[in-house]
């Protein structure tokens, strides 16, 4: 099943619209206690993905910018929960991800095994291990992230037709990046 392309505009302007308090949530769940540490590394993963300029879509679109970082937290946070993850706000993230599966059925399991490569992959010099691993580290992600979710206010993905080919051209992209990173 598929979401018509006004419905997709509607979830992916939802999401966009969310991304900075979604980063600031994933950032609190990688902070509690109670997040056992395999669900942390996936989160922290999914956090690295979110600053790191080089993603599946780029950010310097308005909008439609965002989308792919707020579908790879959305999925790391499905991914998180099944790791032991509780906390309401990775419940309710991980909630959108069956969104994600309506939307882009095709690409989840390669989205999946993307998240799950995300934690090793290293951002301004920093994997998941050595954030978990080293205060000073964690500190300045920390930092990085409050910063981000500052810098990335929500814009408009737009209407009509045009918002119609971005949400393409964000499906088109992140298939091909998929591919190349052979994860499809």
């Amino acid at each position: 099943m598929s979401l018509p392309p006004e419905d997709q505009l509607l979830v992916l302007q939802r999401f966009v619209n969310s991304f900075p308090q979604d980063l600031l949530a994933v950032l609190a769940a990688v902070g509690d206690p109670t997040t056992p540490e395999p669900a942390k590394r996936i989160l922290i993963g999914g956090l690295n993905y979110a600053l790191d300029m080089l993603d599946m879509f780029p950010d310097h679109h308005k909008g439609i910018g965002a989308a792919d970082d707020a579908i790879v937290l959305r999925v790391a946070a499905k991914l998180a929960r099944a790791a032991g993850a509780t906390t309401p706000s990775i419940e309710a993230l991980a909630t959108d991800a069956n969104l994600v599966t309506v939307m882009y059925d095709e690409l989840v399991g390669g989205l999946e095994k993307l998240v799950n490569q995300l934690p090793d992959r290293e951002v301004r010099g920093r994997t998941a291990t050595k954030i978990l691993s080293h205060k000073d580290t964690k500190i300045v992600f920390d930092n990085d992230v409050t910063r981000e979710s500052k810098r990335r206010q929500p814009h408009s993905i737009g209407e009509g037709a045009a918002a119609t080919r971005q949400i393409n051209e964000l499906r088109k992209m992140m298939e091909a990046s998929l591919k190349r990173a052979q994860l499809l």
